[in-house]
């Protein structure tokens, strides 16, 4: 709102935006909050339009969801944008709504705890999120090297002995791939 909007209220003063941090209380914690709204220069009420609603109700459900032990709607986003996928695919892949994402990662609403859970599984283990994706039957629409951004092989070859009583053997050479894992850990297979 602008310095010259009057006030809808007393007709006679003139609104100015304001911002301003409120202590609010939530399941027995406290924390601040950043507010939005106008404020009428001769009557003293505060009103707030589409946008500082908007604005204050997201400010809200951040606090409640940091109180609750919830991902944040940036970290959501995060989450999301690391594997690659639009907000219509993981609405399709995680469930929720054909709009759900869009409003966790904007803070509009509070996610499940279920809802939570799962998408900090597939954070941590990008196989979690591969068999999510076979699971739901989108293999194709994501495709594999998506899913694998992080699983770089490293092809290792190494040489195997064959012992045949106490005289050495010829000598194989076979090759390992190995995959990096999540956490550091390697996995692999012999070939």
């Amino acid at each position: 709102m602008s310095d010259k909007t009057l006030c809808p209220l007393c007709g006679e003063g003139h609104l100015t935006s304001r911002v301003e941090d409120t202590v609010t209380e939530y399941a027995g914690h406290q924390g601040r909050v950043t507010l939005r709204f106008a404020e009428c220069d001769a009557c003293g009420s505060e009103l707030t339009d589409d946008a500082d609603s908007r604005a204050n109700k997201r400010a809200v459900v951040a606090f409640r969801k940091s109180v609750d032990g919830l991902l944040t709607g940036a970290e959501i986003r995060a989450l999301r944008e690391q594997y690659g996928i639009t907000q219509d695919q993981a609405a399709r892949l995680f469930g929720g709504g054909p709009k759900a994402f869009s409003k966790y990662e904007t803070d509009d609403v509070v996610h499940s705890v279920s809802m939570d859970n799962l998408l900090r599984l597939v954070q941590r283990s990008e196989e979690a999120f591969a068999e999510l994706v076979a699971l739901k039957g989108m293999t194709a629409e994501i495709p594999p090297r998506t899913m694998r951004a992080k699983l770089r092989p490293a092809i290792i070859e190494f040489v195997v002995k064959q012992m045949q009583s106490q005289e050495d053997a010829p000598h194989t050479v076979r090759r390992m791939i190995l995959y990096s894992a999540p956490h550091g850990e390697l996995r692999g297979t012999l070939h």
